[in-house]
């Protein structure tokens, strides 16, 4: 795992549970037991690291409308490194 702070891995590691799926801030800070608001600043921070990417326009499986969300990248599943 490359080196980065305890809460930007524990925002990657919630997205990389279901990787190539977008969530919402809502989600995420749920996932990653954090601030929503924590989480907004992380998520963007990562983005514009290339760990992340924001998505809008999204559906859910039902067909429904979801607005908009981040998700992983392959540069952010390698800088988390091999699970253990």
């Amino acid at each position: 795992m490359t080196k980065m702070l305890k809460s930007h891995q524990a925002v990657l590691k919630a997205l990389a549970e279901d990787e190539g799926y977008f969530f919402n801030f809502a989600n995420l800070s749920f996932n990653a037991k954090m601030e929503r608001k924590e989480v907004r600043r992380i998520v963007r921070h990562l983005a514009r690291r290339g760990l992340t990417e924001f998505g809008k326009g999204l559906w859910t499986e039902d067909g429904e409308p979801a607005g908009s969300g981040y998700r992983i990248t392959a540069a952010g599943i390698e800088a988390l490194g091999p699970t253990t």
